[in-house]
């Protein structure tokens, strides 16, 4: 290619940006303080052994609780959250109808899945700065090795996700833990 055709290229590849104000970007600014969080933002977090804090960054994400909002609602087919758990603990096998991608940001983390086709459970091991992507409608479940100086970076795809599908043992578990979801789908846990 001669040298003025490359440099000519440049009308094909620029572009001005698109208004963004301050009060704009300010919304979109999630400070680690000001992150909503919740330990109870799922059904399995009654079952002992998974309990976390669940931190709602950004997007709709998923979650147990309507109520429970991120920090940043304007997303498109992306949600964000950060996790805290402690030692041993996490969440229990579930599902999601898009994939779900973990950024080890500190500590260590075990990820579960189930091989569908031979019902066998997998594990690995993550260390920091580990990512791991799950497929859709594959069951997994993570935990901290680590306790509380672990934050685990959840990724998960899709515009509108679907609530979370928990594996039939993790049903079980719940219900002997007093624990079902009301007609507007929240966990609640009986204690009588």
């Amino acid at each position: 290619m001669n040298r003025q055709a490359l440099l000519d290229s440049w009308v094909h590849h620029t572009a001005d940006s698109a208004p963004c104000s301050v009060a704009e970007m300010n919304s979109r600014l999630a400070r680690f303080e000001e992150i909503p969080s919740s330990p109870k933002a799922f059904a399995d977090t009654y079952i002992p052994g998974h309990q976390r804090v669940l931190y709602s960054v950004i997007g709709s994400g998923v979650t147990d609780d309507p109520n429970f909002h991120p920090k940043i609602r304007a997303a498109e087919n992306f949600h964000i959250d950060y996790i805290v758990a402690p030692r041993g603990c996490g969440a229990a096998l579930h599902w999601h109808e898009s994939e779900e991608v973990f950024v080890v940001q500190a500590g260590r983390w075990e990820v579960d899945w189930v091989d569908g086709e031979t019902q066998q459970l997998h594990t690995v091991v993550l260390k920091e700065r580990d990512t791991i992507s799950v497929p859709p409608f594959v069951h997994r479940a993570f935990r901290s090795l680590d306790g509380e100086t672990g934050l685990l970076l959840s990724i998960l795809g899709g515009k509108n996700p679907a609530p979370v599908k928990w594996h039939p043992d993790v049903a079980k578990r719940a219900q002997e833990h007093g624990v079902g979801f009301d007609a507007d789908g929240v966990a609640h846990q009986c204690l009588d």
